[in-house]
Parts: structure tokens; C-alpha cells; sequence
């Protein structure tokens, strides 16, 4: 005991143990948030630059105890004393880090240890190597200094490299960074798919080239006593040659940090320009697009929209930016997550006042939301363009407002509404816990309904100009309204539950919010790299390894239902239609499933039976899946579906538009076959109608609005004996896509003879929200497109 009481008081004057004693009390801390506390990316994102900083104080100790030793090393050896303690203080702050993270899995689940170990060893490995380099190298060039200096010698790498890093992020047009000392961030957390690339790997071999160079020249330069000498460098055979190797090398470090956007380790306009090879300028802006991607087809419209939102923005807040905002428009998420580092989310810094898009039919439906982003840069603080005042920060606003000021609908819900479903279901986040950084700890579906609903709220009772204020000041809710924040939620609530929903509504949009955040499922990054895994199995026609890797998932995540509807799904694709069956019936017994879920079992339980030829069952499941909460979108297919169990000629011609189990997803193969089947279809005796809305679609998502037009006119107006489309869902959506048809073509007078009727077919507060939108864009275009008069 006594041992122990002695060795407890020597940590606070042994730099060695207090380090170990950190790292054991940081690690053991972490290891209780899920995601973050176990191996993986986060962990590693987050342990790196601490260990890396501390490995350069241990450089800086180890040089400091060798160069005061009595014994001096040999000169022909000098350096391999220090590595040898080098290595064990590695060891010991790794190992520590290790052996915590690894015995934290009795209390965090972690669901790839393999896998995390593979980002330990590119993340934290690698930067504590670094940085006791760092600190080695510092602690010999600044010599028999205090330790104090040296130790801001050995940081001051770090220091330079998280300002490059910094600077990247603020000035170029990437939201990702590679860091010697932190390793990798990937970008936006919504980006579930983390997965060490070979683009990783390139970059840690170019930091131990630069690595490799600095101990060739400091082995060339030190003698016995660790005394830097530049003329050592070119006396003597092998110190020269080692001088030459470590010149090499430095150059050839040189010259891949110098090429770093065309290497990918960042971004630059430039260098984007390159890939987005054309050009169109407006009025408010630069839009950068492929000249042979789908939005060149349709750049003077996109090119309008961009105009629209910006109308749309001005007139709400009254002033604009002081400069032409940038949109970078890319083919797929795919190839902007290799460009500039987000796959699955559209990005817009306030600060850059640049948008990042991929391609989606038009007209765009998250573009007025990201340029509320840009918009706001002029409102926010001056640096970051964000609400932050001081100390205080609010998340809510940084996504709340632009949510507001470009609500999105869904089906028949406007957004008061659909945050007044998620008051009814119990999910609603407390404004309190999600107005600072904790906004990024809920689920995004539910704190981006939350926070936007209330603002819009705020706008609507208190004006446009007040929620400008709230973001300038960062949520000063006294200051702007000279009441408190729980005040006016309460004000808030009333209202939501003061509106009037239906039940299939709310049972429809139960699924949506059902998703946690991704910090609270441990499995996140490990589950999508499963999935990616899976598909790419499938794709390739590997049978056995994408279903191992789907019950894979389907283990790792036994509560998510989508990994088991999947599995079905790829089974019925090899025709095993009995075993698809056998999980979906499993699934079907489950307590406490969503309506939505219970709908998109019953409907790939119609799926199984339709592929098979059993017309009967099929419309008995689709029947089951349309007595349940549905969206409106799913609805309308089966509709679609329950229409082909009357017939079998259409059935198979359904199937081969819809492709329930086939894999490829949305290419353009799939395309040429949809508009193929949808002109089958068109052609079968009492079905032109349903045939030439499926083919209006299609053409609408090649970017061929006058064909669209022309075929959509036949769905709206079929020929005499023809039956009309059945139901105001499938009425609705021809509607609308000839409404977006007409309006491409410039038929302003045709596009606004489509309002009434899509008026009086309107169910709820989101269809009127959208027609009037489409009205106000209809009379924009006009404008826009053939002048005032």
C-alpha cells in the first residue's frame, strides 16, 4: 500500500507518468460515449492529435535525459538510444490507449474491433510516431534549452499543420482534411460510410517519406552527445549520402504536398473546375456543372431556380449577399464525396457562400435550403458567418433558419405539421437541448423538423426581420424578444397541438422519426460499411459473400428492420422466393413495428408473390400495405402494383419497370428499361393512361420535358374507352409532373391552367404549400425568361 501511496504522489512531478495518468483517466472517460469511446473513427479522430502532442513532449524528455547522461552514444549510432525509448514510451501511452478502448467493450458495444483496430493504427499509431518526431527533432535544434521551449518547438509542427488544415477548410471548397497529427476528417458526421481509402493510405506513406527524411538528416547531423553539427552532414562517406537520401526524399515530400488537390488530399476551385468542366453565370451566380452531366441538359433552367430561390430569400430577409454565390453542381454524391468530401448531404458553408450539389431532377429540392446557408453568411458572425456571439453558439438556428425560410412539405404535411406529428409521437427534442452543439446529438429528421418549425413560427407571428436578429445575436431570445426561450416554446407547443391531424399521418411518419442519431447507434459506420459491402457483393453476382455480409448486418443490428427486409429482398432477387418469405413472415411477428415498416413488409410480401406469378396473394399483401400509414409516393406505386394483379400481361410489364429485386439501382440502363416497360405498358388496351404517366416520369428524369409534356398529356386525357388514372394520388402526381414539364418548356399559360385542378385535388396544408409555390415560381420564370412585358 505503501508502494502504491509513493508511487501515486511521484505522478504530478514525473512527466512519464502524469502522461500515462492522462492518457488512462481521457481514454477511460471516452470509453462511455457510445461511437466515440470505441475503436473506430471517432476515436481515432479524437485520440490522435492528444496523443500526438503528447508523444512530442515525450521526443522532447527522451532527448533532454540522453543529451545529460553521462555514457554519450556512439557516434556511429546516435539516434537508436532515443528510439529504443522512443519505442517503449509508445508503447506504454498506445498500449494504455489500447488496452482501455478494448476492455470498454464490456460497457460500449463495439461492432467492428477488427475493423477499429485498422483505424488505430492509421489514426493515433501514426500520429504518435509523427509527434515524437516532432518532439525528438525540435528538442535536438533548439539544444540545451528549458524545457518549456523545446516543447513548444516540438508543438509547433502541430500548431502549423492544424492552421494549414483550418485555412483549407475556411478558404477552399472541401469539407473534409488529411493532418499528420490528427489523421483524417471525413466531413460531415450525416456520412455514415466511413471507410479507410487508398486515398488515406497515399497520404500517410507521403507523411513518413517527409518523416524519413527529417531522421535521415538528423541522423546525418547529431554525434554521440545528441550535438547538431551541419558540417557533420557532408563529412564522411555515409553521413553524406544519408544528407543526399534525406534532400530526395524531402523534395519528393515537397513535391506531393505541392500537388495535393490533384492527389486528392484537398480541393481547390481550380481544381474542381477541372472535373465540373463548364461554366454559367447569372446575375447572383457562378454555377460550375459537368458539360456532359444530366444538368447541362437543363442548365437554363437550373440556372432560373438558382434566380427563384434567390428571390425567395430576399424577399423574406431584405438584403442579400454582397457577392455572387458559387454552386458547384456534381453528377452524383459519389463523385462529390471524392471531390470534396460529402457523400450523402449537400453542403453550403456560410462562410464561403458556395453551394455543393449533386444532380437531382428539377427542379432541385434541397437548393433553396443551402442557399439559405449562403444567404445567411452575411448574417451571422463575421468569420464564420454562423450565430455566434461570444461564448454562446446555437446549432438549432444554424440549421433552423435555413429549414424555415425554405420549409420542405412531405405528402400532405407542412412543416408546423410534421413537427406537430413529432410532438404526437413523443419524439420532439426540447428546444433546450438542441440550441447549442447538443442540436447534433439528436436525429437530424427530428431536430431539423423541430428547430424549423419554431422558427418559422417565430417568423409568422414576430416577422422575418426578429429571426434575423436571433441569428445575428446567437439565440439571445430576451434580446430579440424580450421574452425567454421557454416562453415562447410553450407558446410554440400550443399552437402544434392546436392543429388538426389525421391519424394515417401521423402512422405515416412515424418511420421517419424512428431513427436515432448516429452517436447513439453504436453500429453505424460499421453497419454501412456492411451495406456497401453487401451491394457490391450482389452486384458482382457473388452470392454466398453478399448474403453473409447482409446477416452479417442483420446480427450487428438486430432492431433495424430495413437489414432484414434487405436480406429478404436479395433473396427473392436468386429467385429463393421461400426463404424471402420465411423472413418476412418473421419480421411481421415483431412488436412494436412502425405502420410504415408493417406496410413495407406486406408490400414486399406482394413483391415475392407478384415476381412469382401468384397474382392472388400479391393483391391480397398490397391490399394489407394500403390499409396501413402510408406516403403518398408509396401509395401511388401500390396503386400501381395492385392494378397489375388484374392482369397478367401488365404485371409483367410492372415488374420490369418497377424491378423490385433488381440490382443496379437508378443507372442509366435502369432508365432505358423503365421508359422501354412504361411504353409497354402505355400500349396495353386499358392502360395507356397508367403507361403514359410512367413514361412522362422517365423522360422528366433523362431531362426531356417536351416529350414528357407530349406523353403526359395522354395520361391526363387518355383516349375514348381508355379508364382515367385512378385515385387523386396517381391524379396528383401526373399533374405536377406535367406542371414541371410545361413549365420547362416555357408553356407559362398551359402550366397555370394546371393550379386549379391540383388546388381542389389538395389534401392538407403541404399540397397547398407546394402549388402556391409553384405558382409564385411560374410567375417568376415568366418574368425572368420573356421580360416584364
Amino acid at each position: 500500500m505503501s508502494k502504491l501511496l509513493s508511487w501515486l504522489r511521484g505522478i504530478p512531478s514525473d512527466p512519464r507518468l502524469r502522461r500515462r495518468a492522462f492518457v488512462f483517466v481521457s481514454v477511460l472517460a471516452l470509453s462511455f460515449v457510445p461511437m466515440a469511446g470505441t475503436l473506430g473513427y471517432f476515436s481515432s479522430l479524437l485520440l490522435a492529435p492528444m496523443l500526438s502532442l503528447l508523444a512530442a513532449a515525450a521526443g522532447v524528455d527522451a532527448v533532454r535525459a540522453r543529451a545529460a547522461a553521462d555514457q554519450p552514444a556512439p557516434d556511429s549510432a546516435p539516434l537508436w538510444p532515443l528510439a529504443r525509448d522512443g519505442a517503449v514510451e509508445l508503447a506504454w501511452l498506445l498500449g494504455l490507449t489500447l488496452a482501455v478502448l478494448l476492455t470498454g467493450m464490456l460497457w460500449t458495444t463495439n461492432c467492428d474491433p477488427l475493423g477499429g483496430a485498422a483505424y488505430f493504427a492509421i489514426g493515433p499509431l501514426c500520429s504518435a510516431i509523427l509527434g515524437w518526431l516532432a518532439g525528438v527533432g525540435a528538442a535536438l535544434l533548439v539544444g540545451p534549452r528549458k524545457r518549456w521551449v523545446a516543447l513548444l518547438a516540438a508543438w509547433l509542427p502541430f500548431a502549423v499543420c492544424v492552421v494549414i488544415g483550418l485555412r483549407r477548410l475556411y478558404v477552399e471548397p472541401v469539407v473534409f482534411a488529411y493532418d499528420p497529427f490528427f489523421g483524417w476528417f471525413s466531413g460531415p458526421i450525416y456520412d455514415e460510410g466511413i471507410e479507410i481509402s487508398s486515398r488515406y493510405l497515399l497520404y500517410r506513406a507521403y507523411n513518413f517519406t517527409a518523416a524519413a527524411a527529417l531522421w535521415l538528416g538528423l541522423r546525418a547531423s547529431v554525434d554521440g552527445r545528441l550535438r547538431p553539427s551541419w558540417r557533420r552532414m557532408i563529412d564522411g562517406g555515409q553521413n553524406r549520402a544519408r544528407t543526399v537520401a534525406a534532400s530526395a526524399l524531402a523534395v519528393l515530400a515537397l513535391g506531393v504536398g505541392l500537388s495535393a488537390p490533384r492527389l486528392g488530399f484537398t480541393a481547390t476551385t481550380a481544381s474542381i473546375a477541372k472535373v465540373l468542366g463548364a461554366t454559367k453565370e447569372t446575375e447572383h451566380f457562378v454555377i460550375r456543372y459537368g458539360p456532359g452531366s444530366l444538368t447541362a441538359r437543363e442548365i437554363e433552367m437550373v440556372a432560373a431556380e438558382h434566380e427563384f430561390a434567390w428571390d425567395q430569400l430576399e424577399r423574406r430577409l431584405g438584403r442579400t449577399p454582397a457577392r455572387k454565390v458559387e454552386s458547384f453542381i456534381f453528377a452524383n454524391g459519389k463523385q462529390r464525396g471524392a471531390l470534396i468530401g460529402a457523400n450523402r448531404v449537400e453542403v453550403s458553408p456560410p462562410w464561403r457562400q458556395q453551394m455543393y450539389l449533386s444532380h437531382r431532377p428539377w427542379p432541385h429540392d434541397v437548393l433553396h435550403h443551402e442557399l439559405a446557408h449562403a444567404f445567411l453568411g452575411d448574417f451571422g458572425d463575421p468569420l464564420l458567418g454562423l450565430p455566434i456571439a461570444g461564448l454562446r453558439f446555437s446549432g438549432a438556428l444554424i440549421e433552423g433558419v435555413p429549414t424555415a425560410l425554405a420549409p420542405r412539405t412531405h405528402d400532405n404535411l407542412g412543416l408546423h405539421e410534421q413537427a406537430a406529428v413529432l410532438d404526437r409521437l413523443d419524439k420532439r427534442p426540447p428546444l433546450t437541448t438542441i440550441m447549442g452543439a447538443g442540436f447534433w446529438g439528436a436525429a437530424a429528421s427530428r431536430a431539423y423538423t423541430a428547430a424549423g418549425s419554431f422558427v418559422l413560427w417565430l417568423a409568422q407571428t414576430r416577422g422575418w426581420d426578429k429571426v434575423a436578429a436571433l441569428y445575428g445575436n446567437a439565440g439571445d431570445f430576451e434580446q430579440t424578444y424580450a421574452t425567454s426561450l421557454d416562453a415562447l416554446e410553450l407558446e410554440w407547443l400550443d399552437f402544434l397541438r392546436a392543429l388538426p391531424l389525421r391519424e394515417r399521418d401521423i402512422e405515416a411518419q412515424a418511420q421517419r422519426y424512428e431513427r436515432s442519431s448516429v452517436f447513439r447507434r453504436p453500429c453505424a459506420h460499421r453497419a454501412a460499411d456492411l451495406r456497401q459491402a453487401a451491394a457490391r457483393a450482389q452486384l458482382l453476382g457473388q452470392r454466398d459473400e453478399a448474403l453473409e455480409t447482409q446477416q452479417t448486418l442483420c446480427r450487428i443490428e438486430p432492431e433495424e428492420p430495413g437489414h432484414f427486409l434487405r436480406l429478404a429482398d436479395m433473396l427473392a432477387g436468386w429467385e429463393q422466393f421461400e426463404d424471402a418469405a420465411a423472413i418476412l413472415d418473421e419480421l411481421a411477428t415483431r412488436d412494436a413495428l412502425t405502420t410504415t415498416i408493417q406496410a413495407v413488409i406486406a408490400e414486399q410480401r406482394g413483391d415475392t408473390a407478384l415476381v412469382a406469378g401468384r397474382l392472388d396473394q400479391a393483391a391480397t399483401h398490397y391490399r394489407a400495405a394500403m390499409s396501413l400509414g402510408l406516403t403518398e409516393a408509396r401509395t401511388r406505386q401500390l396503386q400501381i402494383k395492385l392494378i397489375a394483379t388484374t392482369d397478367a400481361e401488365l404485371a409483367a410489364q410492372v415488374v420490369e419497370y418497377f424491378g423490385p429485386f433488381r440490382v443496379g439501382g437508378e443507372s442509366r440502363a435502369v432508365s432505358m428499361l423503365r421508359l422501354w416497360s412504361a411504353a409497354k405498358i402505355a400500349a396495353l388496351p386499358g392502360h395507356a393512361a397508367l403507361g403514359n404517366y410512367l413514361l412522362g416520369r422517365q423522360f422528366l428524369i433523362i431531362a426531356a420535358p417536351e416529350q414528357a409534356a407530349e406523353v403526359l398529356a395522354l395520361a391526363l386525357a387518355p383516349g375514348s374507352g381508355e379508364p382515367p388514372l385512378p385515385g387523386p394520388e396517381l391524379q396528383r402526381a401526373a399533374l405536377m409532373s406535367q406542371l414541371s414539364a410545361l413549365t420547362q418548356i416555357h408553356d407559362w399559360d398551359g402550366a397555370r391552367a394546371l393550379l386549379e385542378p391540383l388546388d381542389a385535388l389538395a389534401e392538407g396544408e403541404g399540397h397547398r404549400a407546394v402549388v402556391q409555390e409553384w405558382r409564385e415560381r411560374i410567375a417568376f420564370f415568366a418574368g425572368y425568361f420573356d421580360g416584364p412585358g
